[in-house]
């Protein structure tokens, strides 16, 4: 995985067409096993947007704007006396499948997994 890739924050997708959260939340549902993880529809102080799990830290969300869909990674830590549990535990499962790369490389590859599941389910609609 190159560098440009793994600092990556934010993907965009311009469709032809302006699509609301609710339609794009029930397309991506009914695609579901495409996705890495699960996703929920979520209402928040910030507006509504799909939020996937958390995984090594990394919550991939989901907004739209008009015709134009946004995909963007956000840090997400629950640490409980200094320590992410949930993320050293993935660390540690990541570490034990993939080697020592994967611990470095799991959150951002999730998020672009999402992204190109994203591109994949979004394709028929863009220009």
């Amino acid at each position: 995985m190159d560098l440009k890739a793994m600092v990556k924050t934010v993907e965009k997708f311009v469709l032809r067409d302006p699509v609301s959260l609710d339609e794009l939340h029930a397309l991506m549902e009914q695609s579901k096993d495409k996705f890495p993880g699960k996703f929920k529809l979520k209402k928040g102080l910030f507006g509504a947007s799909v939020a996937f799990d958390t995984y090594m830290q990394i919550q991939p969300r989901v907004k739209v704007k008009d015709n134009t869909v946004i995909v963007r990674k956000v840090q997400s830590s629950t640490k409980v006396g200094g320590i992410d549990i949930k993320a050293t535990q993935q660390a540690s499962q990541a570490a034990k499948s993939g080697g020592l790369g994967s611990v470095v490389t799991g959150g951002p590859e999730y998020f672009l997994k999402v992204c190109d599941a994203m591109r994949e389910l979004l394709k028929s609609r863009m220009p």
